[in-house]
């Protein structure tokens, strides 16, 4: 059924951009996320936006001990990621900092339930989903596109699936991981919610040159 970001409270950072460009909603958790965006959808460089969907960091000393004990996947080295059997993408930041991504094919439950269990006591929660906007740029010309705005090598050879980078894309402080599953290049970007909109309109702008465009989440099926 599709539905309205105004609906809810809670709202993705770029949802005006979104509206504007004809997207069509439907509910996902606490809030709208757009499903499908007629003229761009098919488009052969694809951006999509996740920031509405579920995602929260662990800090502490016991992060990874706290995620493992929980059930979770911790990859075995800093700047890398994995994905767990519940679809959640786990990145390891540092040696004491985590970040869950929920599976945007999937549902939110997991990260929820994730999250409600950091104790607080040697792992903290990181509430990401208000600190970062999160976007996914998908497509064959993903790496040539992002080359124009990263100073990083992220070329397969150099930046394997599932291969993290913190580092500055479009000249903000950005969160780059390549998806370690999907066939089609896939880099998931976190960047200051505060500069959404900018970081959203400088992908656009970047992605022009190859016939690029905003999608849905119906894209990813």
């Amino acid at each position: 059924m599709t539905t309205s970001p105004e609906q809810y409270n809670r709202r993705s950072f770029v949802y005006p951009r979104l509206v504007a460009a004809g997207a069509e909603f439907v509910e996902r958790g606490d809030c709208a996320v757009a499903s499908r965006i007629p003229g761009t959808q098919d488009a052969p460089l694809q951006l999509v936006d996740l920031s509405p969907l579920m995602r929260t960091g662990i800090k502490g000393r016991r992060a990874r001990r706290h995620l493992t004990d929980a059930g979770g996947s911790v990859p075995e080295a800093n700047n890398t990621a994995v994905r767990a059997a519940d679809g959640t993408l786990v990145l390891r930041l540092g040696d004491n900092e985590l970040l869950l991504l929920s599976d945007p094919r999937g549902d939110d439950e997991a990260v929820h339930g994730l999250e409600a269990g950091i104790p607080g006591a040697g792992a903290w929660p990181v509430p990401r989903r208000d600190s970062h906007c999160w976007f996914l740029l998908r497509g064959a010309a993903a790496t040539d596109c992002l080359a124009k705005l990263c100073g990083v090598d992220l070329r397969a050879a150099a930046f394997a699936p599932g291969a993290v980078a913190q580092t500055s894309v479009a000249r903000l402080n950005a969160i780059v991981c390549r998806d370690p599953d999907d066939d089609t290049p896939a880099f998931h970007l976190l960047a200051d919610s505060a500069s959404a909109l900018w970081f959203w309109d400088a992908l656009l702008d970047a992605m022009a040159e190859f016939g690029g465009g905003p999608a849905g989440l119906d894209s990813l099926v």
